[in-house]
């Protein structure tokens, strides 16, 4: 609060006032005291101005203290020289909150440098920008990535990068995709991310991406090493028994390392021979159906997209593997919410997924009581998935990422293509697959990015 010399000082300066305007009133009537009454009436004049300027004084020191909080002029302080009006408890309250302001704006200040400080140096490349289209932030590795020396709006990369733009035009929050630029005649694929936020009534996206040209590079040459070890193991699987048995045939042939005549070859070489003839044929046989299944992976039709209903898609399948869930008692539930569901996918190929899910679902199951449960539905981010749920004897955990590698089966009889192609399928639909299992519960997953 103000202290009582300032409140002394005003009073004694208005008493003053008051006394110099009496004193005028006795020669208001006496013309030859014309001097007098001018004299007093400037210095009345004065001692008004006095006051005023006394007040002012007063009002300059808190506005030039206002002054230095708006522009963060930590130098200003409540001395008793600067404020000498007030109370020390009231001057020390105002100093604790000027300290407390500029300690907040010095923490900002030291946030917002560090925040700076961090998105320049991060290898991923950050561009935010409002709904506007101007942008606000963009990194140097941004820059770099894109090639370019500065962006305003997000619309200059329109014809810079069409793709790139298209994508975080029109993408929403959570939206993921790896989109290819081009520049000086090289591709480089980037991975984007897109989030959104609120500052203040400003809607904001900030799109984060980076090169992941060796990463792709990293897992095409583990997937050749992975395919070579696979093409090796099936070719010796079947070339090694091959040679074995040409082996013992030529063998039959030659007594003492002589070869046999004609009169010397007997009925049981001639049986022999056409067993083993036989089982060369067979493993032939073998070895180019491995090489069709291979071929059926290797060139993967074009997808056909067409809108599927799936209670149409799901009650069909319940029809065609009905005599098969017969024989083995299972039950089958069917679950769509909402009803009228619809999928954006190629038919043909969605149905072979499906029919190869139950029946590995049907195989599984070795028990009375099994069931299957198809459920359909759409997420939080308005994806389409679709769940094949078994009450099997599950995936063992040390074959779990085994599944959808190419020709990789604990089937007797299996090609080990199923689930691989489930996966390469499901990927040019723009979705993924995924597996969780345990004894007694075994769910496959399917996400579809297109609706």
């Amino acid at each position: 609060m103000i202290n009582k010399k300032f409140y002394i000082n005003i009073v004694l300066r208005i008493v003053l006032i008051l006394v110099n305007c009496f004193s005028i009133v006795p020669f208001l009537a006496q013309e030859e005291k014309l001097f007098t009454i001018i004299s007093l009436i400037i210095l009345l004049l004065l001692q008004v101005v006095l006051l005023i300027n006394y007040i002012n004084k007063f009002n300059k020191d808190i506005a030039y203290f206002f002054s230095a909080l708006k522009t963060n002029d930590a130098s200003f302080a409540f001395h008793d020289k600067a404020f000498p009006h007030i109370t020390e408890s009231l001057r020390k309250d105002i100093e604790h909150v000027k300290n407390q302001i500029f300690n907040i704006t010095q923490s900002k200040e030291i946030q917002e440098s560090y925040l700076k400080t961090l998105i320049e140096s991060a290898q991923t490349g950050i561009i935010t920008f409002s709904s506007n289209g101007k942008v606000d932030v963009a990194n140097k590795h941004a820059m770099e990535l894109l090639q370019i020396k500065q962006i305003s709006t997000i619309n200059s990369l329109q014809d810079i990068h069409p793709a790139f733009y298209q994508f975080i035009k029109n993408a929403s929050a959570g939206d993921e995709k790896m989109v290819n630029i081009t520049f000086n005649s090289k591709t480089i694929p980037l991975a984007i991310r897109v989030t959104e936020f609120k500052q203040k009534s400003n809607q904001l996206k900030l799109i984060s991406f980076q090169n992941i040209e060796s990463e792709l590079n990293e897992k095409e040459l583990l997937s050749w090493h992975k395919l070579i070890r696979v093409l090796n193991h099936e070719i010796n699987n079947s070339i090694a028994p091959i040679s074995s048995l040409a082996d013992s045939l030529k063998d039959l042939y030659h007594n003492n390392h002589k070869t046999i005549t004609k009169e010397e070859i007997s009925e049981d070489i001639i049986a022999k021979t056409s067993e083993g003839l036989s089982l060369i044929t067979k493993r032939s046989e073998g070895l180019i159906q491995f090489v069709q299944n291979y071929k059926e992976i290797a060139s993967l039709k074009k997808i056909d997209f067409e809108t599927i209903k799936v209670a149409e898609l799901f009650y069909n399948l319940e029809l065609l593997m009905k005599n098969q869930l017969k024989e083995k008692n299972i039950s089958l539930e069917i679950e769509i919410k909402p009803f009228d569901l619809e999928l954006y996918a190629d038919k043909k190929y969605i149905e072979q997924i499906c029919i190869n899910l139950i029946k590995n679902s049907i195989e599984a199951i070795d028990h009375k009581n099994g069931f299957i449960k198809l459920v359909a539905y759409k997420d939080i981010q308005d994806k389409t998935i679709l769940k094949f749920q078994d009450n099997g004897k599950g995936i063992d955990q040390e074959i779990m990422n085994q599944i959808f590698v190419p020709f990789f089966t604990t089937k007797e009889k299996g090609s080990g293509i199923g689930l691989s192609l489930a996966r390469q399928i499901i990927q040019l639909h723009g979705g993924n697959i995924s597996v969780n299992s345990e004894p007694g519960e075994t769910i496959f997953t399917l996400v579809f990015n297109f609706y």
